[in-house]
């Protein structure tokens, strides 16, 4: 069980991330939100289409926005991100203020299946920032040393 805080508006707001059913009605909310932001913009020009749903259209939607996969079938490079835990919790977690906790983003990390693709990821492209496969920008930076 993780918990996280929302601190916008000067209030903190804690919740758990132990439901799937929590983080879908957050997305739902957020896409609610965008969704009536353009209608306002530009009003009946968009379908709405499910996310989190098995349609074809919705998978090929999260594909096209993430840019992860290329078209001739191939899972791409980045693939390993649809596994991510990471990508199911509060991003914010992995990405902490200078002197913030990184307990909560190294627990989730702990748990993941894809925890090394992710740290070999970072190590490859030179991530500056957040926790990556479990570690710390600093963390990392040792174990390049370590690794010369």
């Amino acid at each position: 069980m993780g918990f996280g805080a929302d601190h916008r508006g000067g209030q903190a707001r804690f919740f758990t991330m132990q439901s799937s059913q929590y983080l879908e009605e957050q997305a739902n909310a957020f896409l609610a939100a965008a969704d009536s932001r353009d209608k306002a913009a530009a009003p009946a020009q968009k379908k709405n289409v499910d996310l989190f749903s098995s349609d074809p259209e919705a998978l090929s939607l999260w594909e096209a926005a993430a840019g992860l996969y290329s078209t001739d079938g191939d899972d791409g490079e980045l693939a390993w991100q649809a596994d991510a835990l990471c990508a199911q919790t509060d991003p914010e977690a992995f990405f902490p203020e200078k002197g913030g906790s990184t307990r909560d983003a190294k627990r989730v990390c702990s748990e993941c299946p894809v925890r090394e693709a992710c740290l070999e990821y970072a190590m490859d492209n030179d991530e500056r920032f957040g926790i990556w496969g479990g570690l710390s920008e600093r963390e990392r930076r040792r174990l390049r040393k370590q690794a010369v």
